[in-house]
């Protein structure tokens, strides 16, 4: 029942976030059709989201994720190509190039010990380079019957099966409870009998085999994958990176992979609201980051804001009292 209450607690969210653009739109906001485009657009950044949020557990920030399905993307679709295996093959490919890709990510990180936003930063830089220099810039393009999974329903079944497979992997194995463990306090971990360098190896594979469903979705997408440069690819790891956040911040209420879906619709319907009404792209990016920056700080005060309406209402309830005695 407490499960129940929380989850209904959490929607309560990406509820607000319709019903406020719904209002101040003018109902051009928020129709069916409408929806069902957010809902689409919600599967790739879910998918990214998912595949990040165990390195974000244990504190290890991840600025590559988007170089690595565009890159994952461009081998496995020239892969599936040269091999002729069509849509099974480029899932196989797509999804070995992202694990791959995330594993070198991985021995950057952890055998040069430095930290994480700088690692994964470097590692942006080059595969954006490889991206640009491999198959003469040319990137890959898929025929129209390889699409399929970006079309409904098939794109929310692959979001269906993918998120509970991070859901099992999160809440019910020895993966995640130790990723909690490690994120919880590195040092107890270690003294328990956890190991760091299995618990970040498992938690990149994982990383890399949900990065490499996302690069097929962006295949299914866009008909192909195009080479990037200037950093361009970091827009879909921040994008990630504010959907983990929000799915922390509704953890308290539900579980975190429930929490991180939620949150991804919610940023993507923040998104459509700020076009519906009419905002600039600039005005967009500072309203992004606002409501960001106040769900964080909701979420990082919340213990102060209950004490403070806690103290409050004793404060009401002695004045009562006192009066009563007077």
């Amino acid at each position: 029942m407490n499960k129940v209450l929380g989850f209904f607690k959490a929607l309560i969210l990406p509820v607000a976030v319709y019903l406020m653009f719904r209002l101040i739109s003018g109902g051009t906001f928020g129709s069916a059709r409408g929806m069902l485009t957010i809902a689409r657009q919600s599967v790739l950044s879910a998918l990214v989201a998912w595949g990040m949020c165990m390195n974000m557990q244990m504190k290890l920030w991840d600025l590559s994720a988007g170089s690595v399905v565009v890159l994952a993307g461009m081998l496995g679709g020239r892969a599936m190509l040269a091999t002729n295996t069509g849509l099974a093959g480029m899932i196989v490919f797509t999804t070995l190039a992202a694990i791959v890709l995330a594993l070198m990510i991985f021995l950057v990180y952890h055998y040069m010990h430095v930290p994480s936003i700088v690692a994964t930063l470097g590692m942006l830089m080059v595969y954006e380079t490889l991206s640009t220099i491999l198959f003469n810039s040319e990137g890959v393009k898929v025929r129209g019957d390889l699409t399929i999974l970006a079309r409904s329903p098939y794109c929310f079944i692959v979001l269906a099966v993918y998120g509970l497979l991070i859901y099992v992997l999160f809440n019910y194995t020895s993966i995640g409870y130790h990723v909690r463990t490690v994120g919880n306090n590195r040092q107890v971990a270690a003294n328990i009998g956890v190991s760091i360098r299995n618990t970040r190896l498992k938690s990149f594979i994982v990383e890399g085999v949900m990065l490499g469903m996302a690069a097929v979705i962006s295949l299914s997408t866009k008909g192909g994958a195009a080479p990037t440069s200037g950093m361009d690819s970091m827009s879909v790891s921040f994008d990630a990176l504010m959907s983990v956040y929000m799915g922390m911040f509704l953890s308290r209420y539900c579980n975190l992979i429930v929490g991180i879906l939620l949150g991804t619709v919610s940023m993507k319907m923040l998104n459509a609201g700020l076009i519906a009404i009419g905002l600039s792209a600039t005005l967009q990016k500072v309203a992004t980051g606002a409501f960001l920056i106040i769900v964080i700080g909701i979420s990082s005060n919340q213990a102060r804001i209950t004490q403070f309406f806690n103290d409050r209402r004793r404060a009401h309830k002695l004045k009562a009292q006192w009066m009563q005695i007077q």
